[in-house]
Parts: C-alpha cells; structure tokens; sequence
C-alpha cells in the first residue's frame, strides 16, 4: 500500500521527521521505478486536449516539479531545490501552482507561478504539511498537516494566513480535494477499519462516508463538472492499485484500470472525459491518460529504468480569444452638417 501507517492507525513517529510525501507518494514510488510487468507497451498520446499538465519528476537525480502539454511535448522543469519537490496543484486561473517541499528540513507547502518563479512558502509547523489543493474560486487551498500529531486536513487563504483545521478526529485524515462549486470536501480517512472516502462541507461539518471496501481507498479527485469522484484503491487479490470512479454521491463504482502492477495518483481533464494517471506499467513510474470509461489508454511521458514521473495534475490553458474584422457598410451621403461628437458608455 502507498501508506506507512501502523496497525492501531496511527501514524508512526517518523512521519514527522520524512514529510507526508515519504509515507504517500516518495517511498512507494522509488520502489515501483524497479518493478517491471510483462504488459505490451502504450502507444504515445496524440490529440488529448488543450492544457498543461504539470508533475513531479526525479528525471534530473532530485525530485522536482516539472510541467508539459497535455500531449507530453514542450516539458520545462520548473523547481532545482536539490530536494523532495512534489504533489503540484495548479491555480484555477492557471497562474500559480501549490507544492509541497523538504527544502527547508520539514515538508510544506509552498507556491509558485507557473513559470517557476516567485517561490513561497506558505506553511511553517514542526511537522508535515502536505497534498495542497486549491478551491475552484481561488481562494483558499486545502492540505493535510501533521502538526497535531495526527493527521487532519486544514485550510488556508493563498498567501498561506487564516490556517484552519477543518477535522477533528481520532484517526487520520489525508488527502483532500474540493467538489466543483466549492461548497464540499473529499477526502481520505481510516476513521473506518480501512481507508474510505468521505466527504464534508467546505467548513469541515457533516462528514459523510462514501465508500466501505475491503480494500485501501485514497487520493480522491472531485470531477470539473461535478459528477464524479476518481481515486485509488488497493486490490485485495493481490499487491498493487488501480484508478476507479464513482458518483459524487458515493453510488456506481467503477474500476477503470485493470493493470497488474500500479495505477494510481489520478487527475481529471478539465472537461471530465478522462483522467491522468501514474503507473509503473512495463517498469518505470510514467504518466498515462485513458478516459473516463477505461477505454483509450495511451502513454503521455516516459519514466526510464532510472527515473520516474509521479502524480499528474491537469489544468486547462484557455486559447486566445479568437478575433474576427468586419468591415462596416459605407454611410450613405448626408447633406447635414455634423453634430458635435458624444461620449458613448462604453
């Protein structure tokens, strides 16, 4: 499982000292970059759709973010902190992206343009911050900490103020994502005897729980339009994960990838006809797109034997407004001597 969590559901005093990224994402990771499976290769992503797709990578030895088309062209590394840089999480308006970092010892969450300028760090507790996530206005971001010696998911405005814990529950709380409109919260908790999805208001009240399987359930993604939830879940039969989805309401879930190693980390696409995805399908932690039905799997980076893509997130880049010249018919002629120009309400 991508967890580190004891038998009592607790997590283990080391989670303070490594960063949420080491127990969720960094850990397993490094260990699937090695693991290979006797799938055929996918063939390489063509025609996806508008957007940028930004990720974290250790291509270049460290972890760090990177962001590509949608197509996997045009690929810029955007961080070089010589640490742990990961979890990225676009702005709604494209502009900025949230991060989490070891840089400074602790994991945090920081922000950054989308150009990888302007580096912030927004959160500062003797613990780890982690798995950042911005509400559909903009306004606030959404993260699990660990400064309670428990993980609870919290809030805080952009600039990293106004920090609030919306949880308050004896077992952990993970990783969290707003629903379209704002007004819900889901997230992953071991509140039951294994992690489900729940979901709660924006203000952290009603919680509701949303799946109960044997299997691990995590890393739930809210669609753009609001009808569905991705995440990942654990396959009891044997080891590894794969991306399914399900109404927002917890209703109808469907596995989407049949992989026998790992998909896991899903995102959407801006208009919720497919998801983004990270596997270490034929070896090597790569980014893989397929849509929402399971149909159309293609590859859209490739992770090699000595390196790794991870955790996808998609956000869309509105094109230019298109422009259009039309020429006005001529006046007819006027003997009427002209008025004195008004100023029109623009």
């Amino acid at each position: 499982m991508l967890s580190a969590y004891s038998d009592d559901d607790r997590p283990s005093p080391v989670v303070g000292a490594l960063g949420a990224i080491a127990i969720f994402i960094f850990v397993a990771a490094l260990a699937l970059v090695f693991t290979r499976d006797s799938e055929s290769e996918l063939p390489e992503a063509t025609r996806i759709g508008p957007g940028k797709i930004v990720f974290a990578s250790d291509r270049k030895d460290d972890f760090d973010i990177y962001a590509m088309n949608a197509d996997g062209s045009a690929r810029t590394r955007l961080t070089d902190s010589r640490s742990v840089d990961s979890y990225p999480s676009w702005s709604p308006d494209g502009s900025r992206i949230a991060f989490e970092s070891d840089r400074d010892g602790n994991t945090e969450i920081y922000v950054m343009n989308a150009d990888g300028t302007n580096q912030i760090r927004l959160t500062d507790s003797p613990d780890a911050d982690a798995f950042p996530k911005w509400s559909p206005d903009g306004s606030k971001i959404t993260f699990s900490s660990y400064r309670d010696r428990n993980f609870e998911i919290y809030v805080m405005d952009p600039d990293g103020r106004n920090q609030t814990r919306l949880t308050r529950d004896p077992a952990s709380d993970l990783s969290s994502a707003y629903s379209a409109d704002g007004s819900k919260i889901v997230f992953n908790s071991l509140r039951g005897e294994n992690g489900d999805i729940w979901v709660m208001n924006a203000d952290g009240g009603n919680p509701v729980r949303l799946t109960e399987d044997p299997a691990f359930d995590e890393l739930p993604v809210w669609s753009p339009d609001g009808s569905k939830i991705a995440f990942q879940r654990t396959r009891t039969e044997a080891r590894g994960f794969d991306v399914w989805v399900m109404n927002a309401d917890g209703t109808d879930e469907r596995q989407v990838t049949r992989t026998k190693t790992e998909a896991n980390a899903p995102a959407w696409s801006p208009d919720s006809s497919k998801l983004v995805f990270q596997s270490n399908r034929s070896g090597g932690s790569k980014i893989l797109v397929v849509n929402a039905d399971g149909a159309g799997l293609a590859q859209i980076s490739g992770g090699g034997s000595g390196f790794g893509d991870y955790v996808p997130q998609w956000q869309r880049v509105e094109p230019p407004l298109a422009t259009t010249t039309t020429t006005a018919p001529p006046a007819p002629p006027t003997t009427r001597r002209p008025t004195t120009p008004t100023t029109r309400r623009r």
